[in-house]
């Protein structure tokens, strides 16, 4: 009996034929696997040219992705992180009305909510939704790039590992400006390609490989990012976690004020010996 002959591997599918940033086609292939082409843009940006169509998964973010993995089981810690996050946000801002684009199981919500914010949540997923409005959260159903909420609602907007997943950021951060009131904040977080260990191996990185891929569309520098904020009318306004928080406990403020020069130079070397697996980012939206 002659043997049947193995499936040929599947065509990758142009996902991004050109930049989102800059525009231009120009790039070099950076990361290839048979499943994914990851390319490096000129002007720095790394983003996904090509997929099969089998790595794209529309339902991915059912139930089992929430509790099936460490969302739940970090959820203090995350709570805390979140804190801080929202605390670097509050550096430039009087505080109020609160949004989370990908809310999750609410750990966001939860930061906000303590430190006296109006909380507010939106996911792709209408489970991590009723998982937060059954602990007593607004949470809608809805994409970043179709909020469901009102014009100018929110003093601040939280977008923690978020803006990667879509190929039209541009979309995403004019809802965001639109939901924002004038000189509201926002605070991203993203994953940082210039991690070194990333930078390194790069076809060896959870970063490119065909499971990450399956969410991630775009890797941003701090460059590339706050020119994307600057042509859609955001100003940045800081790079990286603050040192001191304003509106943090008394007592909190005091230490981060004594132990300023320390964390100022670890921050240097976190960014020198490329430790940092993510970077923060906080802006304003321009009038």
């Amino acid at each position: 009996m002659t043997p049947t002959p193995p499936p040929a591997p599947a065509t990758r599918e142009t996902v991004m034929p050109a930049c989102p940033v800059c525009g231009t086609a120009r790039c070099a292939d950076y990361v290839e696997h048979p499943e994914v082409l990851w390319v490096r843009c000129d002007c720095g940006l790394i983003y996904k040219r090509a997929q099969v169509p089998a790595l794209a998964e529309p339902n991915l973010y059912q139930e089992t992705y929430f509790t099936g993995g460490v969302y739940l089981r970090r959820r203090w810690r995350r709570i805390q992180k979140s804190r801080h996050q929202l605390l670097d946000a509050l550096n430039h801002s009087a505080g109020g009305a609160s949004l989370d684009i990908g809310c999750s199981t609410g750990y966001v919500l939860e930061a906000a909510r303590a430190l006296g914010l109006e909380p507010a949540g939106t996911d792709v997923s209408e489970f991590a939704a009723q998982f937060c409005r059954e602990r007593g959260f607004e949470a809608r159903q809805g994409t970043m790039t179709a909020l469901p909420f009102a014009d100018a609602r929110f003093a601040i907007v939280t977008m923690k590992h978020v803006l990667e997943h879509t190929p039209d950021p541009r979309a995403a951060l004019r809802e965001v400006r639109r939901v924002l009131r004038p000189e509201g904040v926002l605070f991203i977080a993203v994953p940082d390609p210039r991690y070194g260990r990333a930078v390194r191996n790069p076809r060896g990185s959870r970063f490119y490989g065909p499971r990450r891929s399956k969410q991630h569309f775009i890797y941003y520098t701090p460059a590339t990012l706050a020119r994307l904020l600057s042509e859609e009318g955001f100003r940045t306004v800081r790079v990286n976690p603050a040192i001191v928080h304003r509106r943090a406990r008394p007592a909190l403020r005091a230490l981060q004020i004594a132990t300023w020069p320390l964390r100022a130079a670890g921050q240097w070397l976190a960014d020198a010996l490329r430790l940092r697996k993510e970077f923060w980012l906080t802006a304003v939206r321009a009038e």
